[in-house]
């Protein structure tokens, strides 16, 4: 196994936080069907959940003149949504536009999530070695009030969402922006997220450390950060 050494002390360490810090409450499936139910869309929750990530990954690499820079990202939802719910929204003689609105409004409230067991306790020990905490996500403006509703605004000194910056995850444009937001060298930031490419190779490319947890298995307890010497495996 090779290992990579990294300094004790790192000036700041960025956070992803879907599939990193929190995941939905209930599962995406089960959500978009009961909502589209309330509508009169009738979609079996099985079919959504085996769609949601197919279609995700087809967004996944977003041109940067796609990404928004005034935090919000509905019409980027929205086309998800819709291509979650196809076929059967395609015909469908339904208010479309209220749907998106509640499913979109209701995955900005901190009741749509849950936190994964041991982020709290890992957050807390790194702010008490004298670390400096952010988050990077490919997100938008919901995210801060996600965060303010699960009590963990208070840890985090920035907080960048790529639909806040006009770029997103893995544009190598977007970690050489983030350098320059927060002020330090690609050098003294550390991300640590979920996605091998967006949160591993592509900002340890632009200079970055990092690191990808792997639930169940490789979980933020694990984060090298977390030990004395500081070694990532």
């Amino acid at each position: 196994m090779s290992c990579l050494s990294l300094p004790v002390s790192i000036p700041m360490v960025l956070f992803d936080l879907v599939g990193t810090i929190l995941t939905p409450a209930v599962p995406v499936g089960e959500t978009y069907a009961a909502m589209a139910a309330r509508h009169g869309l009738r979609v079996p929750p099985e079919a959504i959940a085996q769609r949601f990530p197919l279609v995700l990954s087809r967004y996944r690499c977003r041109p940067r003149a796609t990404v928004p820079s005034d935090g919000e990202d509905r019409a980027y939802w929205r086309e998800i949504l819709f291509e979650t719910l196809s076929p059967e929204i395609d015909s469908w003689p339904g208010n479309r536009e209220a749907l998106v609105e509640e499913l979109y409004g209701h995955y900005g409230g901190g009741n749509a999530w849950r936190l994964y067991p041991e982020v709290r306790g890992v957050l807390r020990a790194l702010r008490k070695k004298g670390v400096r905490l952010g988050i990077l996500s490919n997100w938008d403006r919901r995210a801060h009030g996600v965060l303010s509703d699960l009590g963990l605004r208070e840890f985090f000194s920035v907080i960048l969402l790529s639909a806040e910056l006009g770029a997103a995850k893995p544009d190598p444009y977007l970690y050489r922006l983030v350098s320059q937001r927060i002020g330090l060298p690609a050098a003294s930031l550390f991300l640590v997220g979920d996605d091998v490419e967006n949160d591993g190779t592509a900002p340890r490319a632009c200079g970055f450390g990092s690191w990808v947890c792997r639930r169940p298995e490789r979980t933020l307890e694990m984060l090298p950060l977390l030990s004395a010497n500081g070694v990532l495996s």
